[in-house]
């Protein structure tokens, strides 16, 4: 396993862009508009506030302590008493209030960013500089303070904390300069703050790809276990290390790679890691590689580093790396955090969301594995732009197996857009792209561990499409190709069963040939299919359970499909002619 140390110089690529009209507003010493300081509480909002009100010269506000006055009660009381809803219409219409004085600085309550209508107000009335230090060192500040009392924080846990950091990093993320506040006195801030107004935003602090534009809503994935925001955007690898520490997550990164894809993109993302710590750990590419012999190069490789706890593992790669460096996070030093950067069009609509993880055993796919979220998702649209149309194809099978379960509407779509996709229309596809892995996150949240039986009709298609795979050694089929014919042999099998009528077999089947997927696999040994399909880990009393279409945009899953009738679908996939 090679290891290529990533240099740390501290450069990062600026894309061109004018600044923020707030920032050039407020460029002078005494601004006219007002400097809005936003964070989790223990972040210094208010100590850092009143040194910059008295280095401007400007008033300084705190919301909290106006919501106080106005309600006789302290926030704390609020919440106990009234609730958070009644809180938070009186911290809109405070902030409302506040924002409309101008020339001041504005201490905001640490979930004022949630409420839209806020985030919208902040941006049109000053600039928004948004405070961030590690949650470990929040609560510590909190607790040094002995200011605990906190609303929705308990007694300051990290946990808190970190959750409270999770569903609001997106908006706090909006913010046009973002200040690390660890480890530095509120002086330090109050400077660095200050030389951010009058510089107009350093490439460093700005918080958005284009100076003019925030960073892009990520969707969000809120499985039991592990809330995490997914990313889907043109362009975003230059703005890596912005997401990542967005999201809390720093650590020394431990870049897994695909040896093809770092070739291609490794640049780009070096250049998007700008200032973090990063080693780099080259894997080959191909599913015959994801096995246990390569997760113990990638355990050799990463131990003789020393890594820590605190490490994040990033799979920079397809579905073979994402699923091989996830399997490692989940499994070296009992677990490691891990950042998926998908670069195909199958992992980035598929295998980088759910926290389904492993490798192949000679027996059948995934057959060893965990379940480990990851910490956050970032599929960059532009990186499929290198990938040959074959992989783009297999990418969208995997994008209509879920319109077939779960979303007749969906379905219509991929019909009406089904060129489009095929040329990697930039509308077309990240419209698809964002629906597909919405649905799928849906599924995850309510079954993350496929334990209800829900998480299993994501499956369609994969029971006959793993067999397809295993019975050629994975060197024949791309996993979207196999799951294309595992989608034709179940189609076939429900219409066999009363389940599918005739019309949206023909459907499906014209849907797939659009986006040129094959439906069949002459030639291949329907004995050797046969014993791959009894293998499946869905089985269940010896019985395999078959996921079923039921119409478009419905599915079931039935453990009573007759031998008889299985053995037909694998006849029809596997003869040399279809007439």
């Amino acid at each position: 396993m090679r290891r290529e140390p990533v240099p740390s110089d501290g450069s990062r690529p600026v894309r061109p862009g004018a600044r923020p009209a707030a920032l050039n507003a407020a460029a002078s010493e005494r601004p006219s508009r007002l400097v809005i300081l936003v964070g989790l509480s223990g972040s210094g909002k208010s100590t850092v506030g009143r040194l910059l009100s008295d280095r401007l010269g400007v008033p300084f506000i705190d919301t909290d302590a106006e919501i106080e006055v106005r309600a006789g009660r302290s926030i704390a009381e609020i919440f106990r008493s009234d609730g958070e809803p009644a809180f938070r219409a009186m911290e809109c219409s405070v902030i409302a209030d506040v924002l409309q004085r101008g020339g001041g600085v504005v201490a905001a309550g640490g979930g004022a960013v949630v409420a839209p209508e806020n985030r919208a107000a902040m941006r049109e009335a000053g600039v928004v500089v948004w405070l961030d230090a590690p949650s470990s060192e929040l609560a510590s500040r909190l607790i040094s303070a002995g200011n605990v009392d906190r609303p929705l924080l308990g007694d300051a846990r990290v946990s808190s904390l970190d959750r409270l950091r999770r569903e609001r990093a997106a908006a706090y993320a909006e913010s046009a300069v973002r200040i690390e506040t660890s480890g530095k006195t509120p002086v330090e801030v109050a400077d660095e703050i200050t030389r951010e107004l009058r510089e107009g935003g350093s490439a460093r602090g700005a918080m958005s790809k284009n100076a003019a534009q925030p960073v892009p809503t990520p969707l969000w994935v809120r499985a039991p276990s592990q809330t995490y925001p997914v990313y889907v955007d043109f362009g975003d690898l230059v703005d890596t290390a912005t997401l990542i520490r967005a999201h809390g997550l720093e650590g020394w990164l431990r870049v897994v790679a695909d040896e093809r894809v770092a070739g291609l993109h490794g640049d780009a993302l070096r250049q998007g890691l700008g200032d973090m710590r990063a080693t780099w750990y080259l894997a080959p590419a191909g599913e015959e590689r994801k096995t246990l012999d390569e997760a113990m190069r990638l355990y050799d490789a990463i131990l003789a580093d020393r890594p820590e706890r605190g490490d994040l593992i990033v799979a920079f790669g397809g579905g073979v790396i994402g699923d091989l460096a996830g399997f490692v996070a989940a499994t070296l030093l009992r677990g490691l955090r891990f950042v998926q950067i998908p670069t195909t069009l199958v992992s980035q609509v598929d295998s980088s969301v759910g926290g389904k993880v492993g490798v192949d055993h000679p027996r059948g796919k995934n057959l060893i594995g965990a379940f480990h979220q990851p910490s956050l998702v970032l599929a960059d649209i532009d990186l499929l732009a290198t990938l040959p149309p074959r992989e783009i194809a297999a990418g969208w099978a995997e994008v209509a197996k879920v319109a077939v379960i779960q979303d007749a509407e969906f379905f219509e779509e991929l019909e009406r857009d089904a060129d489009n996709l095929s040329r990697l229309d930039p509308t077309a596809t990240a419209r698809a792209i964002r629906r597909a892995i919405e649905l799928k996150a849906r599924i995850v949240e309510q079954d993350e561990r496929d334990v209800t039986g829900l998480r299993a009709v994501l499956n369609y298609g994969h029971t006959l499409g793993h067999a397809v795979e295993a019975a050629t050694s994975y060197g024949r089929y791309l996993h979207g190709e196999a799951v294309a014919i595992g989608m034709a042999g179940a189609a076939h099998l429900a219409h066999a069963l009363g389940l599918f009528p005739a019309e949206a077999v023909e459907r499906q089947a014209r849907l797939l040939e659009r986006l040129g997927l094959p439906q069949r696999c002459p030639g291949v040994s329907p004995s050797a299919l046969r014993s791959a399909v009894g293998l499946d880990k869905k089985r269940l009393g010896g019985r395999t359970t078959w996921v079923l279409p039921n119409g478009i945009g419905r599915v079931r899953t039935s453990a009573d499909v007759p031998d008889a009738l299985v053995d037909e679908a694998i006849a029809l996939l596997t003869a040399r002619t279809t007439s």
